[in-house]
């Protein structure tokens, strides 16, 4: 890789050219792969959380507790600026949303669908799920909340910063987020 053949002045020998496409090429599989290596880190970082936010579910004595576990592990572990859960059911609680409610409306496509999605809001939707800080929301992450035959929910992660959740990013994790407060929060149900 390092071999410096030299020729007459003006031209390039066919050695030389290989020689450079093949340290060209080199350069980009080692930027390959450490990109790879990265992503394998950053992966693993997620999982580790998971895990930890598994067994603080498993641990909840109540809805209460899967509540506030929710919201202080999405903050402290995932860094989520704010976290909004909203269960469908009728209690005076301030975590839960009338089935007959308006705002709801705004998610029937998500709930239907019961995939998540990032990206932007509505500015009705984001003073729905965030009230007063709704405007410091700049992007979103939306989870549809899932029982055995119903829709019981949706959590939604919003960041100020506006690339920390956009259209394009894969949502296998936060999915797995969303099935596992599910099922949490389907005990209490």
């Amino acid at each position: 890789e390092t071999l410096q053949v030299p020729h007459g002045t003006g031209t390039t020998s066919l050695i030389e050219r290989q020689v450079a496409v093949l340290r060209e090429k080199g350069r980009d599989l080692e930027e390959q792969l450490n990109g790879l290596v990265r992503t394998a880190r950053g992966n693993e970082q997620i999982v580790t959380r998971l895990q930890r936010f598994t067994l603080e579910l498993m641990r909840a004595n109540s809805i209460d507790d899967v509540v506030a576990s929710c919201h202080e592990i999405l903050r402290d572990d995932f860094n989520a600026d704010f976290v909004t859960l909203k269960i469908i059911g009728v209690n005076k609680s301030i975590y839960y949303v009338s089935p007959r409610s308006k705002s709801l409306k705004h998610f029937d496509k998500l709930l239907d669908s019961k995939k998540s999605v990032c990206g932007r809001l509505k500015a009705e939707q984001q003073a729905f799920l965030f009230a007063k800080n709704s405007d410091k929301i700049n992007s979103v992450a939306l989870i549809p909340l899932s029982g055995a035959k119903k829709s019981i929910g949706i959590l939604a992660l919003g960041s100020e910063n506006e690339s920390r959740f956009h259209p394009g990013m894969g949502t296998v994790f936060i999915s797995h987020l969303g099935e596992l407060i599910s099922t949490s929060l389907s005990r209490y149900l």
